[in-house]
């Protein structure tokens, strides 16, 4: 289930890799969805791929997925998608999620809500870098407050990207510890800098 769906080019990739399960797309909005039917009709895909016209999950058919991809959306949305869609927090889901911002509210939703971070990678393209998760419901993954921003160091597929994200979000907090003037946020933004710096010492 490829979840806002835009151009369709993920399930289209799919079906044209020979994967021979059921293919859904869902954006909420008309256009994108016409657009991804251009790109199935334009390579002989429309009898493969089913398109639903619907806000996030609202009309995927539970037992006919087993993996549920979000991605180019932030993490709130994502959080918001999953929370109004009760039935994929039990066993045999796999979520694959791409957070464009707020990575942290997603780790912390998927942590607090017994999902299991299995692994994770990060891709760059055009010199901005991607985190892309992968989780399961009925496990337990501990992350540290500087983890929820960069993911466990350990379940990530590409060390060296992994670096350059960690310099990245060590960046922003001093950024932004520079323009607080105190109060429990400050306090809370050092604690978790002090983190993202221990991480960094350990590479």
């Amino acid at each position: 289930m490829d979840v806002g769906t835009d151009h369709g080019q993920l399930p289209a990739y799919l079906a044209e890799s020979g994967y021979s399960g059921a293919l859904y797309a869902s954006d909420i909005n008309e256009g994108p969805l016409m657009a991804a039917r251009r790109t199935a009709d334009a390579a002989g895909l429309s009898d493969r791929i089913r398109f639903l016209l619907c806000d996030g999950l609202t009309l995927c058919p539970p037992d006919e997925i087993d993996t549920i991809v979000i991605a180019g959306m932030g993490g709130d949305m994502i959080v918001k998608i999953l929370d109004e869609a009760e039935w994929c927090m039990q066993d045999g889901y796999r979520l694959i999620l791409q957070p464009m911002t707020k990575a942290e509210v997603l780790r912390y939703w998927l942590v607090n809500n017994e999902f299991a971070i299995e692994k994770e990678t990060i891709t760059e393209d055009s010199g901005i870098l991607y985190q892309i998760i992968c989780a399961r419901f009925g496990g337990k993954t501990s992350l540290s407050d500087a983890e929820l921003f960069l993911g466990k160091r350990e379940l990530c597929a590409s060390p060296a990207l992994y670096g350059r994200q960690l310099e990245r979000v060590i960046g922003r907090f001093e950024h932004a510890i520079g323009g607080m003037k105190g109060g429990a946020r400050l306090a809370l933004c050092r604690e978790i800098l002090v983190q993202l710096k221990e991480l960094e010492a350990t590479r």
